[in-house]
């Protein structure tokens, strides 16, 4: 046995090194993965463990039953797609029927494989051929539509379900006949999937480990954080070889964990980038330089115009939180004047500490006529301008003659044609 296990590192490691030869994202994924070598595994298998992620293989499988060198790369690189799909954190599989489950996570990996060769007996989506399953859904997606030829088996089957169902009267006879052989084994093990223990567990299934939620997050992150930087030891031209669904599912991962900008700090930050200050002297403070009087004072103005659209877009919760800033703003001594704007300049006000009642407007959304509105004021100097909008209209070709700050509703629309300032989006909650 000793041997056969060195043997199985050996070629483990030999499969790791032709991936990252050829397709360099998988091999670096895999690489800083704890390996178990043991008959445990009955095959292959990714599994979830309080130290970690472990990928665990039986040397009997691997190097008695695996006889190519590429198939035992091929069931190397389908434990790396689990991983990067996250199946084994799927905490709802207590909950499923996990001999599908089983299978509809293999439906999902199997088609990213290639160019390895699956070993035969492999679940594919030609594995069921009158069932139609079209190429690139979710695992949830192939499990329901499982699921409903599962039912359609257990209906001919008949009370007490023991009876031989006629495939002949399912909607895929084939498929259906096929679906009740399988016994959910493989050549990947998913019997170490994480499952929450407030989970139950459906039609008796037996696998799935125990993992506390708070563990089973912490180590779905560091897996994450595994992920991102395999890619990022990924060459660019090696990259773009990866499969477009499996690049758009990582770019997704990376985009969840950027830390998020809180709008209410970027308004703060604006209004207190956008002060004037002015030195006067005073008789009431002493010259800290030559000990005599006048000393002087620093005095801070700054007055801003904040840009409401009235078309008729903006949700009132969101015009109610936008204004509980802007009424910080002004408590902190800015003078604030309100324009009211749809497609022109309804009506412009000094705030004072209200929050408006009624908006005159409601017509078509344009933003030049507010900025323009802003340069026609040569008596006022403006330090900022805020603008609260759904973000629904063409780029301004009008610069304002101040700082600009756009802040775009929870339901608007972000996009390069806010132009001239920072854009950033209200929180949807």
């Amino acid at each position: 046995m000793e041997a056969l296990a060195a043997n199985a590192r050996e070629e483990l490691s030999r499969c790791i090194v032709s991936l990252l030869l050829k397709e360099p994202f998988y091999g670096h994924l895999l690489s800083g993965i704890v390996r178990r070598f043991d008959d445990s595994t009955g095959t292959a298998a990714v599994a979830l463990t309080e130290r970690g992620v472990e990928l665990r293989i039986s040397p009997t499988f691997f190097i008695e039953h695996l006889e190519l060198s590429d198939e035992r790369t091929a069931v190397v690189k389908h434990e790396a797609l689990h991983l990067l799909f996250k199946h084994l954190f799927r905490v709802e599989i207590g909950s499923r029927n996990m001999r599908l489950f089983n299978i509809a996570a293999d439906l999902v990996v199997n088609q990213f494989v290639e160019p390895w060769p699956l070993p035969e007996g492999a679940i594919l989506l030609t594995t069921f051929p009158d069932l139609d399953l079209p190429p690139d859904q979710t695992m949830e997606w192939y499990y329901d539509r499982l699921s409903k030829l599962q039912a359609e088996n257990d209906a001919q089957r008949g009370a007490g379900g023991s009876g031989q169902p006629d495939y002949s009267q399912t909607s895929a006879p084939i498929s259906a006949e096929v679906l009740d052989r399988l016994n959910g084994s493989s050549h990947s093990d998913h019997s170490a999937w994480a499952m929450s223990p407030s989970s139950g567990n459906k039609n008796g299934a037996e696998q799935g480990a125990q993992v506390p939620d708070q563990l089973r997050e912490a180590l779905e992150n560091e897996l994450e954080r595994h992920i991102i930087q395999a890619k990022r030891r990924t060459g660019p031209k090696s990259w773009s070889r990866v499969p477009g669904a499996l690049r758009a599912e990582i770019d997704a991962m990376i985009e969840r964990r950027k830390p998020q900008i809180s709008w209410k700090r970027v308004i703060r930050l604006f209004s207190n980038s956008s002060r004037r200050t002015r030195i006067v002297t005073t008789a009431q403070r002493e010259s800290t330089r030559f000990n005599t009087f006048p000393g002087i004072k620093v005095k801070r103005y700054q007055r801003m115009a904040v840009v409401v659209d009235t078309s008729g877009s903006v949700p009132d919760a969101d015009l109610s939180r936008f204004f509980a800033e802007i009424h910080g703003i002004w408590r902190q001594g800015a003078e604030v004047d309100i324009i009211e704007c749809d497609a022109q300049v309804q009506k412009s006000y000094p705030y004072r500490g209200q929050l408006p009642q009624t908006v005159a407007g409601r017509g078509g959304t344009l933003f030049d006529p507010a900025f323009e509105w802003l340069r026609a004021q040569r008596m006022v100097r403006y330090d900022g301008c805020i603008y609260l909008t759904d973000g629904g209209s063409s780029a301004p070709t009008v610069k304002p003659p101040c700082k600009l700050l756009w802040i775009v509703t929870s339901d608007g629309v972000m996009g390069d044609h806010l132009k001239f300032g920072r854009s950033i989006q209200l929180p949807s909650d």
